[in-house]
C-alpha cells in the first residue's frame, strides 16, 4: 500500500506548490475572471432591460397603430357619411333641377300650343272670312242684277245709316 501514501516530503512539496499556484490564481486570474463575469451579468442585465424597454416600446407602438386605425376606420366613416349626403343632396338638386325644366318646357309646350291655336283659329276666320265674302259676293250678285234691286239695296243702307246716327 505504500503506493497509496504519500511521502512527507511531496505533501509539503506539493502543499507549496498548490499554495503558489492559488496566490497566482487569487492575485491574477480570479480578478479577471471575476471582472468577466461580472462584465458578463451587467451584459445580460442591460440585455434583459433593452429587451424589456423594447417590448414596452412595442406595445406603445402596438397601441399608437391601433389608435390611428380606429382614428382613420371614424375619419373613413365620416367622410363616407359626407359623401352619401353630397350624394343625395347631388340627387335632389338634380331632381329639382329636371322638374324645373321639365316645368319650363311644359309651360313653353303650352305657350307654343296656344299660339298654334289662335294662329290657326285666325287662319280659320279668315277662311271662313273668304269663302262668306265668297258667298254674299255670288249672292249679292244674284240678287243685284236688276236695277231695281240694286237701288232697293242703297236705299236701304242709307236708311241703316241714318237710323245708326240718330
Amino acid at each position: 500500500m505504500e503506493l497509496f501514501t504519500p511521502e512527507s516530503g511531496l505533501i509539503f512539496w506539493m502543499l507549496i506548490v498548490f499554495l503558489t499556484v492559488l496566490f497566482v490564481l487569487w492575485k491574477f486570474a480570479w480578478p479577471s475572471i471575476t471582472k468577466a463575469i461580472a462584465n458578463r451579468e451587467k451584459y445580460i442585465n442591460d440585455s434583459v432591460k433593452a429587451a424589456d424597454e423594447a417590448f414596452s416600446k412595442l406595445e406603445t407602438i402596438k397601441e399608437e397603430r391601433n389608435a390611428i386605425l380606429t382614428k382613420a376606420r371614424e375619419e373613413q366613416n365620416a367622410q363616407f357619411k359626407e359623401v352619401q349626403v353630397l350624394k343625395e343632396k347631388l340627387i335632389e338638386d338634380a331632381k329639382n333641377e329636371a322638374r324645373a325644366e321639365a316645368d319650363k318646357l311644359i309651360a313653353d309646350a303650352r305657350k307654343s300650343i296656344l299660339a298654334e291655336k289662335e294662329q290657326a283659329l285666325k287662319e280659320v276666320r279668315n277662311q271662313v272670312a273668304l269663302l262668306s265674302i265668297g258667298i254674299a259676293g255670288r249672292v249679292l250678285r244674284k240678287n243685284l242684277e236688276s236695277d231695281k234691286s240694286q237701288m232697293e239695296l242703297v236705299d236701304q243702307i242709307l236708311d241703316e245709316m241714318d237710323t245708326q246716327k240718330n
